[in-house]
C-alpha cells in the first residue's frame, strides 16, 4: 500500500513545480537552497536515496548507483557546512560523466549533491537531471567509504531517505509522504489558478488587477497598519 501511495504522490509531484509546492506549506517545506540544476528547463521528482561522502571522495557514490533503484534520486552530502570555509577535498567534483552515465542507465531519477560535479560538457547534455553546488575539475579519490541511506545534511535541511523530492530551475524540494498528501491539493490548486491567470493575461490581453479579488482593499489596508492577504481569482 505504501509504495502505491508513493507512486500516487510523484505522479501529483511531477504535475506541481517547487513554487506552488512552497506556496501550499505555507513555506514549511524542507528547500535544498545550495544547489541548481546543471542546465535550464530540469524538472525532476523522486524518493530520496541519502549519500554521505568522505570529503573529497567518490567511493560511496558508486555504491549508491550500484544500490539504489530506478525512480530514487541520489541526495548527495559532500561535507558542506554553515560558517565553515570550504576547501580541497570538499570543493572536488565527486561525479562526473562515467557515474552520471551510469546513474542514467539504471533509471535513477535524478542526482542532486551538496558539492561540486565535473565533465560538465557531457553531463549537461545527459537527461538524467543533475543539480549541484557547481563544478570543479579536480577528481576525487575512491578509497574511503562513507555512509549510504541515514539522514543527511543538505543546505540547511535534513533529508532521510524515502522522502519525496522535487527539482525544477527554483531549486529543490524535500517532504514526507504525509506532508504531501497535505500540501498537494493546494499546489494543484495553485498551479491551476495561475495557469488560468496568465493564460488570459498572454491569450485574451487581461490585465493582472482585473484579476485580483481585493487589491484596493488590501493595498488600503497595508496603509492602514492592518493584517490583509492579496487574493487572485481568474
Amino acid at each position: 500500500m505504501a509504495k502505491i501511495m508513493a507512486k500516487s504522490l510523484l505522479t501529483r509531484l511531477n504535475r506541481v513545480d517547487c513554487c506552488s509546492l512552497c506556496a501550499a506549506s505555507g513555506k514549511l517545506a524542507r528547500v535544498v537552497q545550495t544547489v541548481r540544476p546543471l542546465r535550464a528547463g530540469t524538472k525532476m521528482a523522486g524518493r530520496a536515496f541519502t549519500v554521505r561522502l568522505v570529503p573529497g571522495d567518490f567511493l560511496t557514490n558508486l555504491v549508491a548507483i550500484e544500490k539504489a533503484q530506478r525512480g530514487d534520486v541520489l541526495m548527495i552530502d559532500a561535507g558542506y557546512r554553515a560558517g565553515v570555509e570550504p576547501h580541497w577535498p570538499v570543493t572536488g567534483g565527486m561525479f562526473g560523466e562515467l557515474l552520471a552515465a551510469e546513474a542514467q542507465r539504471k533509471g535513477l531519477a535524478g542526482m542532486v549533491i551538496d558539492g561540486n560535479c565535473r565533465d560538465t560538457p557531457m553531463t549537461r547534455a545527459f537527461e538524467i537531471p543533475i543539480f549541484s553546488r557547481g563544478v570543479h575539475p579536480n577528481a576525487g579519490t575512491a578509497t574511503q567509504l562513507g555512509a549510504i541511506g541515514e539522514p543527511v545534511q543538505m543546505g540547511s535541511v535534513t533529508v532521510e531517505t524515502g522522502d519525496l523530492v522535487l527539482g525544477d530551475d527554483d531549486g529543490i524540494v524535500v517532504a514526507t509522504e504525509a506532508e504531501l498528501e497535505t500540501w498537494l491539493p493546494a499546489a494543484e490548486a495553485i498551479v491551476a489558478t495561475e495557469s488560468s491567470i496568465l493564460s488570459q493575461i498572454q491569450d485574451d490581453g487581461r490585465s493582472l488587477f482585473e484579476m485580483t479579488s481585493n487589491y484596493e482593499e488590501h493595498l488600503a489596508a497595508v496603509k492602514r497598519g492592518e493584517a490583509s492577504k492579496l487574493g487572485f481569482q481568474p
